[in-house]
């Protein structure tokens, strides 16, 4: 009886532990690719403009890569421009 009782305290405590995990990764920066807008710039190559998003993935708070997504946004101004990428 006392075994069961204890198996049934432990279901209960892994189930309320994974359910409020389910629930609350979505509103935290724990899991996925997240990105920082602080860190993105834009620049020029050739005549389009493109604009670089910083990102981040992250496994339980801890970063695990980090990178930069491409955006081509447009042309660029005929006159030039005057921020070439480097790349």
């Amino acid at each position: 009886m006392l075994a069961k009782l204890k198996l049934n305290a432990g279901l209960i405590a892994v189930s309320a532990i994974v359910i409020t995990a389910t629930i609350t990764a979505p509103f935290t920066n724990m899991f996925g690719k997240h990105y920082k807008k602080n860190q993105d710039y834009s620049c020029c190559k050739g005549d389009q403009l493109v604009i670089h998003h910083f990102y981040s993935v992250k496994f339980l708070w801890a970063d695990v890569a980090t990178g930069y997504t491409l955006e081509p946004s447009g042309k660029a101004l005929p006159g030039g421009c005057n921020i070439k990428c480097n790349d």
